[in-house]
């Protein structure tokens, strides 16, 4: 990664809106925040998210604000044990090293940056998946499987659904069909 910092949009591909996006690299790790207002199958959707990572892209902090409907908030020891931000411990989390916010396709590049897999390797993981506007917070079994360059295939293990992503040179999502776009 060459750049400090990032900005640009994400439209969806099953409604109208956007989501506004920022990353940046601090010293000792990474920091995503994203803003979405859509509409999503005629129903609207006003909402936030921050993510940080380490360096080496294991989460240790989210969280999802949906205006008018609360907020969720859950921290990572970076090894796949969850809290909420209370202290409460999440034990139907453990072993998700990466989270999955629903709205955006942000938190697919956190699983491919922390995966660094090579061309032709595929990896099984869980995630803690966050369903929004509901922000309820499940395990998720996926796989991820590196085609080439900048192109991966996405399994959800327990939906059926299958998707290529391309993604730029950084690993950050440009195409998740059916789901978003990134404004270039």
């Amino acid at each position: 990664m060459t750049q400090r910092s990032w900005r640009w949009v994400w439209q969806p591909d099953l409604g109208e809106g956007a989501e506004q996006f920022s990353f940046r690299a601090p010293d000792r790790g990474f920091e995503a925040r994203g803003d979405v207002a859509a509409t999503l199958e005629g129903e609207p959707l006003n909402a936030s998210y921050l993510v940080e990572t380490d360096a080496a892209w294991r989460t240790r902090h989210v969280r999802v604000d949906v205006k008018d409907g609360g907020t969720l908030e859950i921290l990572s020891d970076g090894a796949g044990h969850w809290r909420r931000a209370n202290g409460a411990a999440l034990p139907e989390l453990d072993g998700c090293v990466d989270p999955d916010i629903s709205m955006t396709p942000f938190t697919n590049t956190v699983a491919i940056r922390r995966l660094g897999a090579k061309v032709g390797a595929a990896a099984d993981i869980k995630v803690a998946y966050i369903l929004v506007p509901e922000l309820s917070l499940r395990a998720a079994p996926q796989r991820y499987t590196h085609l080439s360059q900048r192109l991966w295939r996405f399994d959800g293990l327990d939906i059926d659904f299958t998707a290529d992503i391309t993604v730029d040179d950084d690993g950050f999502v440009v195409d998740y069909p059916g789901l978003f776009r990134r404004q270039l």
